[in-house]
């Protein structure tokens, strides 16, 4: 992801009053730097600490979290309309259902598939059907396939920007 479209995800993540305090947390203890010496850093700074941080293999879930919470908020219309075309049980663009999730039949997957991204920016769906598939409950392979398969749902590094 670039620069830019990370900034946008932690704004969109910390319209949630608890994030910002877990995402700074993540930041002192990946990359270990003293709270004091962190809050003294110039905001452009720490923004990219933030950034580097979300970007490590290490705070992967800490990254699938801040990810989780901005596409909520942003992409709650694209995420309901999943859920519901796969026959989640869901309250709004959030889950009401606990432990393993279980896998919709492959063509009804394409189905809600090919209807987002009739809808919805392809790189939307994308971003969200990736971060879906990396939720651990989440053990769909046929949903990695397609992934893997459909060039719409190719979703480019563009760390570089």
């Amino acid at each position: 992801m670039s620069s830019a479209e990370v900034a946008a995800i932690v704004v969109a993540a910390c319209e949630d009053d608890e994030l910002p305090e877990k995402i700074a947390g993540g930041v002192l203890t990946y990359q270990q730097i003293p709270l004091r010496r962190f809050t003294k850093l110039p905001e452009e700074t720490r923004f990219a600490y933030v950034r580097r941080t979300l970007r490590d293999k290490r705070a992967s879930d800490l990254g699938l979290y801040v990810l989780s919470a901005a596409l909520t908020r942003r992409q709650a219309d694209l995420i309901s309309s999943f859920l519901e075309a796969v026959k989640l049980p869901h309250d709004g663009p959030s889950l009401s259902t606990e432990g393993a999730i279980p896998a919709p039949a492959p063509r009804t997957l394409a189905r809600a598939v090919d209807a987002l991204l009739r809808v919805h920016d392809a790189r939307d769906v994308a971003l969200y059907l990736h971060a879906f598939a990396s939720q651990p409950d989440v053990d769909w392979p046929v949903l990695v396939d397609l992934l893997d398969a459909d060039e719409r749902l190719a979703f480019e590094d563009r760390s570089a920007t």
